[in-house]
């Protein structure tokens, strides 16, 4: 339930926002263009899911993922970042508990298992994958990032960063006010 209302949240903040580009000069990652927030209910010491982000390749030589990190993070903590590859009838991972759970509702992608840890992954060209990453919130309130910063290298050794263009909010209070407070 907790998922379906905020798939529901963001699919609407995704609607009324502006489109912009994660896809800086020179980098080969398309994170997506849609700038958007993720707010799901959690309190201190609760770890949550956020899988709505596709890392698709669109470079021309194979990439070499270095280092995920949160930006300007207040009270929340990166656990774990994965990739997960999706068949092309599969949709992207979504929201929940963490780790998550396989039910008829929500069901987990058929590759799942199969889901490598996105620091050290290399990403061929043209790969699109699913990038799935915990929070845990280390605050009584409102834990809060700006967005999830990605380092990687190309075959020749140049460096990149990019940022996805979503904020991440877990708290304990009602995620509609924490929107309202937080404007994109």
């Amino acid at each position: 339930m907790i998922r379906v209302k905020s798939l529901l949240l963001l699919t609407f903040l995704l609607f009324i926002s502006g489109c912009t580009n994660s896809n800086p000069v020179g980098s080969s990652l398309n994170l997506g263009e849609t700038p958007g927030m993720d707010c799901v209910p959690g309190g201190d010491g609760v770890s949550r899911m956020f899988g709505d982000t596709f890392l698709i390749h669109e470079g021309e030589g194979e990439i070499t993922i270095t280092d995920i990190s949160l930006v300007n993070a207040d009270g929340l903590e990166l656990k774990e970042a994965v990739l997960v590859k999706l068949n092309p009838d599969e949709a992207l991972l979504g929201f929940g508990e963490w780790p998550p759970t396989d039910t008829p509702e929500f069901p987990l992608p058929e590759n799942w298992d199969d889901r490598i840890e996105a620091v050290d992954a290399k990403i061929q060209p043209n790969d699109k994958w699913n990038l799935v990453f915990a929070l845990t919130s280390t605050s009584p309130d409102t834990g809060s990032a700006d967005a999830v910063k990605i380092e990687y290298k190309d075959s020749a050794g140049k460096t990149f960063e990019q940022e996805t263009l979503i904020r991440y909010f877990i708290t304990s209070s009602k995620c509609e006010e924490v929107l309202k407070t937080n404007p994109l």
